[in-house]
């Protein structure tokens, strides 16, 4: 029970087959390059830490590598509600997800891989999901990974879509925000960059012609190449980002989220 269980509910990331052929929660980039539409929300990591804890325990070391370090919110004073309820309260389950490492990031990749090759293989097969734990090799069809720098930047060179440039030119939305950049206080650049306090839902703004949300700004995203992260965040000004600018990163931060690409098997 405890397999169907956690198979049951890992399914905001994982149900998304229906209608294309793309990977689970992507988009096409170009011939078997697929990107996350949105970036890595608290929810979708919270179902890679219920899987661990149901898997391995809630003292494991497995457990326990999956946790987010939720004290990067303590750098500034106004941020100190965000330490007890960035993660942890329902309004901000759509948030992108921070405080991740490169090293926890990678290993979100591995194992949304493996939990999605699972799921297709079991669909595919008719198998009973109690029976996962006696099946060996389950191919790969689907690699989830971060994006290389180049791949990063093709994606956010994409334009804003049809839909949204007709919506640019109504009244209503002249000035609406566009990205979740840093607040300014220069009116001529205050329609496009001032924004909420900190991050908004992954979902926010307009798409780009790919159909990817928020490439630019909200968080920065860490990328194949380590210490590497690309597109700014709700911390820097629309002025401080470009699409060829690298943001250095340490470790955890409250700025500093990720988004996955997706490649499938050639033979598949």
């Amino acid at each position: 029970m405890k397999t169907l269980a956690a198979l049951l509910l890992i399914s905001i990331t994982l149900n998304l087959f229906a209608g294309n052929d793309n990977p689970p929660g992507t988009v096409k980039i170009e011939e078997n390059l697929y990107c996350d539409i949105t970036e890595v929300s608290n929810i979708t990591w919270k179902e890679y830490m219920f899987w661990a804890k149901r898997k391995y325990g809630e003292q494991s070391e497995q457990y326990q590598a999956t946790l987010p370090d939720t004290l990067v919110w303590k750098k500034i004073d106004y941020n100190q509600p965000y330490v007890e309820y960035y993660y942890q309260h329902p309004a901000y389950q759509n948030y992108p997800v921070v405080g991740i490492s490169y090293e926890q990031a990678k290993a979100y990749c591995q194992w949304r891989s493996d939990r999605v090759n699972e799921k297709l293989y079991l669909k595919e097969h008719k198998i009973d999901p109690e029976q996962l734990a006696t099946i060996k090799n389950i191919p790969e069809v689907y690699k989830y990974r971060l994006p290389t720098k180049e791949e990063w930047e093709k994606i956010a060179r994409a334009d804003y879509s049809k839909r949204a440039k007709r919506k640019f030119k109504r009244k209503k939305y002249r000035n609406a925000h566009r990205h979740n950049f840093k607040t300014i206080t220069d009116k001529a650049d205050s329609e496009i960059t001032d924004g909420p306090d900190i991050t908004t839902q992954v979902d926010a703004y307009w798409t780009n012609t790919y159909g990817v949300y928020n490439i630019l700004g909200n968080v920065a995203e860490m990328v194949a190449e380590k210490g590497v992260a690309k597109g700014g965040s709700w911390r820097h000004t629309k002025k401080e980002v470009t699409i060829e600018k690298d943001f250095s990163y340490q470790g955890p931060t409250d700025w500093l989220g990720f988004r996955c690409v997706c490649e499938k098997a050639e033979d598949k």
